[in-house]
């Protein structure tokens, strides 16, 4: 007897440009979006949150760098 877990549909709204690179990098990485997300969605019912750090992912904007930059060269301060 094999064991078949029920599933259930889950959907979100993107742009049609995350979409589709959503899509290729999937491919390029050999899985299909419908694999990422449940292996995303699997990661964070494991953790109870996400599997990364969300606070930065993207680095620091050109702006907040130059304001460092700034504080450490003692720069434009007042």
């Amino acid at each position: 007897m094999s064991s078949h877990l029920a599933t259930a549909p889950l959907s979100t709204k993107v742009t049609d440009d995350e979409k589709r690179a959503f899509v290729e990098l999937c491919h390029a990485i050999g899985t299909s979006p419908s694999n990422a997300l449940r292996m995303f969605v699997t990661a964070f019912n494991r953790r109870r949150s996400f599997p990364f750090v969300v606070s930065n992912p993207e680095g620091f904007n050109a702006e907040t760098l130059q304001a460092m930059d700034d504080a450490i060269n003692h720069r434009n301060l007042f």
